[in-house]
Order: structure tokens, then C-alpha cells, then sequence
């Protein structure tokens, strides 16, 4: 492009040149026959002088266009080597483009390869783990056989062992439920559950086939004093007393219910002028041991009794020699009790058994307590706490 306007350029230098060269030659040639032939008059000498003033614009006329023509020419060249310079860029840039697609490309090649392996790999762990799985449940399903067996021909009597219930009666229910509800409707009794079939331990609970149209586990009951309920870690996790009268379900035990399937609670309330009272929460649930059995669900509250367990939500379990209360507290043994303590409570259920009002001196919220219903300077005469499940 460069190469043919310099041609077009000499071109028209060429012409310029041409043109003046002949101008002059024209010039030359008048002056000669006007000084050989002599001739003077007045007409002939304006004719030469006219063609002399034409030629010499037409002169002037074609240096200024040359000059305009050379100024045009050398801003389109200036122009023409600007748009060079940016292709020059692109491709420069195109070629950097070219160079990272192909590190990525590689990138995606090496992932995938990656991934491949990985996958491969996962599938064999799968596999192991399947058949590690299978093993186990068929164990689990001999152990639960065995169990059954086992509880079927055992007839337990007694106060029994420490930090375990006592399921006194001698005709027990041979068949194992997942929860009270699928239980027979028709008697309240102690039945045998095991929350997920052919997983965890079978064991007894007292169904309650009478209270708001049944279903409900017994998880503790309280109503002479019989049973000492200041006790340990251990005693509460496992349970104690006796189905047929007073008891603690256990911790462990609440958990697996609680978790196997969804959960609502109530609270029954007696004091010693026979006022009965109910809290009813809509959904219930705690953690595990290693959550030290925390109150990880509570839902709604309805009822007359007043809300004295959502102070408590969240909180964990504390007990005499185990205390997981808030920093600077230890509730268990300030309130001789064992319960989901924080500063101070709204409830104390396993306070001592101290019959009706006591000494605030000496006895403030250290019995069987429920705020809302007769404060912290009371001790009820019943509670009974239950749990059903809920089904949609």
C-alpha cells in the first residue's frame, strides 16, 4: 500500500513537472516571436499577455494542489502506520491468547485425569465400605435376635443394679415395638421398644394408652418420694428406679428415641392441694452424650402451667459430679437437682422431694420445682413427663 502511493506520488510530481516545463517552454517561445517578428500593436501583445497570466495561474493552481495533495498523502501515511502498528498488537496479543488456551487446555486435561483416578478410587472405597456395612447389620441382627431371646425368657425383679430401671412385672409384652404408638392402645404397661429396628439396644419403657389418647413413653415420674433423684452422671445416662413407680427413663436412652423419629413432650403437674397443670411443648429433642444430652429442640408452648422449660433451651445437662452449666455456675449441686441448668432455672423437676412449701432461706428452688405454676419456694407433690411421637 506504502509502495503504490509513493508511485502515485512521483506520478503526479512527474506531471507537476511536465506542466511547468511547459509553461516556461510557452513562455519562452512568446517572448522570442514577439522580439524576431517586432510586433508591437496594442491587440497581439494583450493576447500574449493574457495566455501568460492564464498559464500562470494554472501554475500556481497545480503547486497548491500538489502541496495539498502531499499534505493528504502524508496524513493518510501516518494513519496507515498506526493501523499497522495496532494489527501488529492483535496479533501479538492473539498469539498470548493462543498461548494461555493451550496452559488451560492442559489444565483441564491434568483435572480431568485427576478425577478420573479419584473417582475410581471412590468407587472402590464404596465397595469396601458396602460389604463392611452388610457385615455389620447382619451382626446387629444376630446381637438383636440374641437380645430378644434373651429378654424373652429373663423376668427381671427388684431394685436391680445401680444406674439402671427396674421393669418389675412378671408378664412381660414378647413382642418389640419402635414407640408406645404402635404399641397395643387398649392398657397402659410396660412394653419393650427399639426405636430402629435391627439397630441399637432393646429395652423397656412404660407405655401411658390413657393420657390424651395414648402413645405416650414414660420418661419420669415423681409423686411419694420413694426415689433419691440427687444422683450422678452415670445414674442419670443409664436410668434408675423402677417402671412401676418412680424413675428416670436415662439420657441415652431419651436421645435414641428422640432422634430415631420427630418428638413432642408434656409436662403433668400436681401440687399437694390436688391443682393439676400441664405444659405441652410441640416438638422435643436432645443431643447425644458427647453434647452432653444438650436441649437441642423445643418447640411451641401450650398449657396451663406456664412456660417453665424454654428458659433451658439449648442448655446442657448437668448433674452432682458432672457440671456443664454456664461458667461461674455449677446448678446440680446449688439446686441439688440434675437438669438443663443455666443461671438459675425456670424449672427443677429433679429437685429434692420436699412436699409443698418450704423455707425460701433454706430451700429456694432446691425442691421439685416449676416457676410459673407455684415458683421456686414450692415443692409439687407429682410430675410426670412424657414424650409421643409425632405422626404425620
Amino acid at each position: 500500500m506504502v509502495r503504490v502511493w509513493a508511485i502515485c506520488m512521483a506520478a503526479l510530481a512527474l506531471t507537476f513537472e511536465r506542466v511547468s516545463a511547459t509553461t516556461s517552454s510557452a513562455q519562452q517561445q512568446v517572448g522570442s516571436n514577439s522580439s524576431r517578428n517586432g510586433v508591437d500593436d496594442g491587440m497581439g501583445g494583450f493576447d500574449y499577455q493574457k495566455l501568460l497570466a492564464k498559464l500562470e495561474i494554472l501554475d500556481t493552481k497545480l503547486t497548491r494542489a500538489e502541496a495539498t495533495a502531499r499534505e493528504q498523502f502524508s496524513t493518510l501515511d501516518g494513519k496507515l502506520d498506526k493501523l499497522l502498528q495496532q494489527v501488529d498488537l492483535i496479533n501479538r496479543s492473539v498469539r498470548f491468547v493462543q498461548r494461555d488456551v493451550a496452559g488451560v487446555s492442559d489444565q483441564i486435561q491434568l483435572f480431568q485425569n485427576r478425577t478420573n483416578e479419584q473417582l475410581v478410587s471412590l468407587t472402590s472405597s464404596v465397595t469396601i465400605v458396602q460389604s463392611l456395612l452388610a457385615v455389620e447389620v447382619e451382626g446387629r441382627r444376630q446381637r438383636t435376635k440374641q437380645q430378644k431371646q434373651q429378654l424373652l425368657t429373663d423376668e427381671v425383679k427388684g431394685e436391680g443394679r445401680e444406674g439402671t430401671v427396674v421393669d418389675n412385672y412378671s408378664n412381660a409384652i414378647s413382642k418389640i415395638y419402635d414407640g408406645c404408638d404402635a404399641a397395643p392402645r387398649n392398657l397402659s404397661q410396660i412394653t419393650r421398644l427399639q426405636p430402629e429396628p435391627g439397630f441399637g439396644d432393646v429395652f423397656s419403657v412404660l407405655c401411658d394408652q390413657e393420657y390424651d389418647t395414648g402413645g405416650w413413653i414414660v420418661i419420669q415420674n415423681r409423686f411419694n418420694g420413694a426415689v433419691d433423684f440427687y444422683r450422678g452422671w452415670k445414674e442419670y445416662k443409664n436410668g434408675f428406679g423402677n417402671l412401676n413407680g418412680e424413675f428416670w427413663l436415662g439420657l441415652d436412652k431419651l436421645h435414641t428415641l428422640t432422634y430415631s423419629a420427630p418428638y413432642e413432650i408434656h409436662v403433668l403437674l400436681e401440687d399437694f392441694e390436688n391443682t393439676t397443670a400441664i405444659a405441652k411443648y410441640s416438638r422435643f429433642a436432645i443431643g447425644n452424650e458427647h453434647e452432653s444430652y444438650a436441649l437441642t429442640k423445643l418447640g411451641n408452648y401450650s398449657g396451663n402451667a406456664g412456660d417453665g422449660l424454654g428458659y433451658h433451651r439449648g442448655t446442657k445437662f448437668s448433674t452432682m459430679d458432672a457440671n456443664y452449666d454456664e461458667p461461674g455456675s455449677n446448678g446440680a449441686v446449688e439446686w441439688t437437682g440434675a437438669w438443663w441448668y443455666r443461671v438459675g432455672h425456670h424449672s427443677n423437676l429433679n429437685g429434692q422431694y420436699l412436699r409443698g412449701k418450704v423455707d425460701g432461706s433454706r430451700y429456694h428452688g432446691k425442691g421439685m420445682t416449676w416457676n410459673p405454676f407455684r415458683g421456686d419456694d414450692y415443692s409439687l407433690k407429682r410430675s410426670r413427663i412424657l414424650i409421643r411421637k409425632i405422626v404425620n
